[in-house]
């Protein structure tokens, strides 16, 4: 009888055991396919500058009079509008920001952004004195990179990533002198 009562219970010690493990794997396997599905495009950040932004100069709009670039100067304390710029911002027909960011001494400086038509973001950069300095990321309309890499002052460097439609790693290239990694950058062209 003792027997067969410790044979019931590894049995059942087994039996549980081997349902919480696949109830594990079976979690894990969800939480991978959810994870890895197809994500949404990036949502777009807090702006600095917007329509709605004191010091906004339009210099140029559609057809309906919808502004199409703005051009954004310092405020003094005064709420009077300087002849500095500080910014600038492009838009679409449907008043969605299509570019934009700082400026100083009439360059882009800071972190500046690209949009989709929907809001969503398509680049990612900041630039130091009109040059491109640090990460610089593009996206598809989905949300995965085409690629991303580093800038040092306009010029590539580092490790610059390549993807395909899927979020996937198709290409990897590391920027020494003699390569092309970014395509876009002086040396880059030059190499080209």
């Amino acid at each position: 009888m003792d027997i067969q009562i410790i044979y019931i219970m590894k049995k059942t010690f087994f039996i549980t055991t081997n349902l919480i493990y696949r109830g594990i794997w079976i979690f894990g396997v969800l939480f991978f396919i959810t994870a890895c599905g197809n994500r949404q495009a990036k949502p777009a950040p807090e702006l600095a500058f917007d329509l709605d932004t004191p010091g906004g100069k339009v210099v140029a709009s559609f057809e309906d009079d919808t502004p199409q670039v703005v051009f954004f100067y310092k405020v003094d304390e005064d709420g009077e509008q300087t002849h500095e710029q500080v910014g600038i911002a492009e838009y679409y027909p449907n008043k969605q920001e299509r570019l934009g960011g700082a400026m100083k001494n009439g360059k882009r400086e800071g972190q500046w952004y690209a949009f989709f038509p929907d809001g969503s973001v398509q680049t990612e950069a900041y630039y130091v004195d009109g040059l491109e300095q640090g990460d610089y990321i593009v996206y598809r309309s989905n949300g995965n990179p085409i690629f991303k890499g580093h800038y040092d002052l306009g010029i590539c460097d580092g490790i610059w990533y390549w993807y395909d439609e899927t979020g996937k790693q198709i290409r990897k290239v590391k920027a020494t002198q003699n390569t092309v990694a970014c395509e876009y950058c002086k040396k880059c062209l030059s190499l080209k």
